[in-house]
């Protein structure tokens, strides 16, 4: 929506006019730069990017796809800060993208995304989010169990930082 305040009174002397298709201000060297130069590129810009919005953007027009998702079969699993005493950020990462099983569930799922805690996301533990692909071998089971060893079929390379 175009400003409809007039500018071009004092202090700000914003004389631009977008019919004159004057788009640049120049500047003389060695004089400092006046508050009408900045005020004149500020409405310029903002001509520009009106312009440009409301030739992409129809007033009143839907944005397709402009709709949420949600996908139900996405879940979350908190994982130990530590296994076999090693600190698993250092090699949690190399997970994402590949195929877990529970070793007592006998469950799969594919790891979509990881969450290492940090001040950012305020999580307290790592968590891995995940699609279940299949349950266990009875077809009783469809998610991990609390405190289960979850397993990786791929061979998976750990750098030891000291």
């Amino acid at each position: 929506m175009a400003q409809k305040t007039d500018l071009n009174v004092n202090p700000y002397f914003d004389d631009f006019d977008a019919d004159k298709n004057f788009y640049k201000v120049l500047f003389k060297p060695g004089t400092p730069v006046q508050s009408r130069e900045l005020n004149n590129i500020q409405s310029i810009l903002q001509n520009q990017i009106e312009s440009f919005g409301s030739h992409i953007f129809k007033e009143g027009s839907v944005v397709i796809p402009g709709s949420i998702s949600y996908d139900p079969q996405y879940y979350a699993v908190k994982l130990n800060q530590r296994f076999s005493n090693i600190d698993i950020q250092a090699y949690i990462n190399q997970y994402l993208g590949k195929k877990i099983e529970g070793q007592v569930s006998g469950v799969t799922a594919s790891v979509q995304r990881i969450e290492i805690p940090d001040a950012i996301n305020n999580l307290d533990s790592i968590t891995l989010y995940v699609k279940y692909l299949d349950a266990n071998n009875d077809n009783e089971i469809s998610t991990f169990t609390n405190e289960e060893t979850l397993i990786c079929d791929e061979i998976l390379f750990m750098e030891i930082i000291q």
